[in-house]
């Protein structure tokens, strides 16, 4: 019985795998590139047809482990909160403009403690 159920779950997972192959996309930003933020607050907001869908752009300093995401803004600002892999698409610039590199490469330990202070 174990093994049918093991069996079907499998099948189910491979099917919809295949079914939503195109549809599901793992972008995986490296640092520096440019994102775009959905804006989930404005989804349920009686005013959402003149807000705007996306926020951004910002600038990806590093993804973490679940998958979220640590950004900043093209100032410098990072900001304190973790952003959702579903949340976040990429930002493709409509004219070349050049953009500062990030100061330095920011390792966990730094970004800990600049995101608790």
């Amino acid at each position: 019985m174990k093994d049918l159920i093991l069996k079907s779950r499998k099948q189910s997972s491979d099917q919809f795998a295949k079914e939503f192959a195109f549809s599901i996309k793992d972008y995986d930003f490296k640092p520096g590139r440019l994102v775009l933020v959905r804006n989930s607050g404005a989804e349920t907001d009686l005013g959402r047809k003149w807000k705007p869908r996306y926020l951004g752009p910002y600038v990806v300093i590093a993804r973490h482990s679940g998958g979220s995401y640590t950004l900043a803004e093209l100032d410098g600002t990072i900001s304190k909160l973790r952003f959702a892999a579903k949340r976040i698409i990429p930002y493709f610039l409509r004219t070349s403009a050049i953009f500062p590199e990030p100061n330095s490469q920011i390792s966990d330990a730094s970004l800990e403690q600049e995101l608790d202070s």
